[in-house]
């Protein structure tokens, strides 16, 4: 009769283990799946921040043609009209269109910061579900070891 509660006691803290060596795998995977998920936010918000920025020098390029054209055309009517070369106009119109192509590229490089510090942000999570991970598992093993012990403890109390 002594054996029935010792195989008793040994399988309880066998599917105890089991059981607690499952749910440390479980979600170390969860973690670990949420690790990899931040971890592509991170390279796609890396590739944003890369695009933001040279869209933004494009435009700003784009802005300074412009500028240029509106310049010169500014320069042909005012000489068409036998006005002359109005300095004042001249040097307003310059640094209006400085100021311009200055600030596309201060707007983009801003969202492109932004996009960046959303990427360092993803990677920071992704250490911290990666470390989840780690601590899910070690934590399924001691919580086995824990089973295995507190079954061998019932069943030594309990024999005398």
């Amino acid at each position: 009769m002594a054996a029935l509660p010792m195989v008793l006691a040994v399988a309880s803290a066998g599917i105890g283990a089991v059981g607690a060596i499952q749910q440390g795998r479980q979600a170390s995977a969860a973690a670990q799946s949420e690790a990899n998920m931040a971890e592509y936010n991170a390279k796609m918000a890396d590739i944003q921040a890369r695009q933001t920025y040279a869209a933004a020098g494009e435009q700003e390029d784009l802005q300074r043609k412009r500028a240029r054209a509106a310049i010169g055309n500014q320069l042909a009517s005012s000489a068409e009209a036998g006005a002359g070369l109005n300095g004042d106009l001249l040097r307003q119109s310059i640094y209006d269109s400085e100021t311009d192509a200055l600030s596309i590229r201060y707007d983009g490089a801003l969202k492109a910061q932004g996009l960046s510090d959303s990427a360092s942000i993803s990677r920071s999570n992704a250490s911290v579900s990666r470390d989840r991970a780690k601590q899910a598992t070690t934590g399924g093993y001691l919580n086995a070891a824990g089973s295995i012990l507190n079954a061998g403890t019932a069943y030594y109390k309990g024999s005398k």
